[in-house]
């Protein structure tokens, strides 16, 4: 008798990666495309609309916003798509905005050449910091990036002369665009607003391409992704280091919006925030992102405009929070992406019903 020939298996790593990478290519597919059309359609209108609907101190709100919308974007890349844990992302974004003022200051250089050179050294800095990553994770993981957050709040912020300018603030002058000055709000809110939509196509495209599959091969089965072919140690140095410059992004951003660089806004308090909003917005999502920047900086001034309300505003936000974690623990952006794979599936459900029929 001869025995039957089996054909021979792929590793087992293999597979898993190959899946991780294909899962549902169709509805990721479908998901990024909408997604990129969201990017290029929505924010490009409210850039539009807003600013003359809104009065000064509401786009300087929303401005502010804006900003946090990137350093969360951080957060997503690294925790969501990399599957690594950081408690230092605020004190990235303070080493962006002082390293931009000290430039300026020091050397009197402009802000369009200070900001660039300031996201490339804190995209270094993230590498750096991204060294424990290769030996630690979870819990130990983020307590070393804690202890990072605690450094720079209590030495390179408060100790280091050159970059706080000896204990004082710096002020930052806004250039021009084109010869339209920043000073204006409406200028400012849709360059910070053009930035932030860069920043969100860069990261769909990281997401998309086999930067994005590696890193999700990594995130859900590391020793299966290294045996794959994954380079685990320069995915995960390179998802720090982005993270990191990402989140400068954000610092040099909010220098520009506020006028001032202080210690205050980037101490390991404020990392701890940035962490908890991400989550409760939705890691794994863009979109969460934004909704989650929204929440933490236009509730709270919401809140203020009512004076019975305003000495319950932590409550109300804290009970806020409890409750999102309870009967939405994925997140606001979580829900919309689960919405959207859902109508897609109906979309498709019935076109792939004759295939099934004639396969059986």
């Amino acid at each position: 008798m001869h025995s039957a020939t089996r054909p021979a298996r792929a590793p087992v790593g293999a597979d898993l990666t190959r899946r991780l990478g294909r899962g549902s290519a169709a509805e990721t597919a479908h998901v990024g495309s909408q997604t990129l059309k969201w990017l290029l359609r929505a924010p490009l209108l409210l850039a539009l609309l807003l600013p003359g609907a809104l009065g000064a101190y509401q786009l300087t709100v929303l401005t502010l916003a804006l900003v946090y919308a990137i350093a969360l974007v951080s957060l997503v890349l690294l925790t969501g798509f990399v599957g690594q844990v950081s408690l230092c992302q605020a004190s990235f974004m303070g080493l962006g905005a002082f390293l931009c003022a000290a430039l300026m200051g020091h050397y009197h250089l402009s802000y369009w050449i200070a900001a660039p050179i300031a996201i490339v050294v804190v995209f270094c800095s993230g590498v750096l910091a991204g060294l424990p990553a290769l030996r630690l994770r979870g819990l130990t993981l983020a307590i070393v990036t804690l202890s990072l957050a605690l450094l720079a709040d209590n030495f390179l912020f408060q100790g280091l002369d050159w970059l706080n300018n000896n204990g004082n603030h710096w002020v930052i002058s806004r250039p021009s665009v084109f010869g339209a000055s920043l000073d204006h709000p409406d200028a400012l809110f849709r360059v910070i607003f053009i930035a932030l939509l860069l920043v969100m196509l860069a990261v769909v495209r990281l997401r998309e391409g086999r930067t994005g599959k590696s890193w999700y091969a990594m995130r859900d089965a590391e020793i299966a992704a290294s045996t794959s072919g994954v380079s685990v140690v320069a995915m995960k140095l390179l998802g720090f280091g982005l993270a990191a410059a990402i989140a400068a992004v954000a610092g040099v951003l909010y220098a520009l919006a506020i006028g001032v660089v202080s210690p205050e806004p980037f101490n390991f308090v404020a990392s701890i925030q940035l962490l908890a909003i991400a989550v409760i917005a939705g890691v794994r999502s863009l979109p969460g992102a934004l909704a989650g920047a929204l929440f933490y900086i236009i509730l709270p001034q919401f809140l203020l405009q009512f004076p019975t309300l305003a000495p319950l505003t932590s409550l109300i936000l804290g009970g806020g929070l409890i409750l999102q974690m309870l009967f939405a623990p994925q997140g606001i952006g979580g829900i919309l992406d689960d919405a959207q794979r859902r109508l897609f599936r109906r979309q498709t459900a019935p076109a792939s019903a004759p295939q099934d029929e004639e396969g059986v």
